[in-house]
């Protein structure tokens, strides 16, 4: 009754991206883990006044020698209190003439220091959801996905995955 159902998270979503775009360390790395379901992910997209207009979003990764240190805030996190690992969008370039430019995708590992998951309790007095707070998490520079200031291109990607996943496409 507790066993959570796996979710597309990894399989159907990250895992496209980083068998596209990443390097074939990142494939080494997550690919067996993500197949095997040892590793579970988490989607950083959705913030607070960027739901629907995700360009928009205000997390910074600001580069620091080897490392981005990631401030911001997620919302509607769904299961990140389980996730080993987090796909989420930052902002990269703030001065950026498009919106849709300066975004890039990193790679976090949820255990992170300065990684605060928040539950959101949904009506029916469930925990699926979470706000995610992110303050000074030092990430590697390895694990960001394809090409700073490019992860626009890599969410479409993404999205066109998630939206076949969520139409149930092979069961219909």
């Amino acid at each position: 009754v507790d066993a959570i159902m796996p979710l597309p998270f990894g399989v159907a979503m990250v895992a496209p991206v980083i068998y596209t775009f990443g390097t074939q360390a990142q494939k080494d790395r997550f690919l067996p883990k993500i197949r095997s379901g040892e590793e579970w992910w988490c989607q950083g997209y959705s913030e607070p006044g960027a739901g629907s207009d995700l360009a928009s979003l205000k997390t910074t990764a600001v580069r620091d020698g080897d490392h981005y240190v990631i401030n911001g805030q997620k919302t509607w996190t769904t299961l990140a209190q389980h996730a080993d690992w987090g796909f989420f969008l930052c902002r990269t370039d703030p001065n950026a003439k498009k919106q849709q430019e300066g975004i890039s995708f990193i790679l976090v590992d949820m255990t992170t220091p300065g990684i605060e998951v928040r539950p959101i309790i949904t009506l029916d007095g469930g925990h699926e959801v979470n706000e995610v707070w992110l303050t000074d998490v030092r990430v590697p520079v390895e694990n960001l996905v394809g090409k700073e200031n490019e992860g626009w291109t890599y969410t479409k990607f993404l999205l066109a995955h998630e939206r076949s996943v969520i139409a149930g496409v092979a069961r219909s």
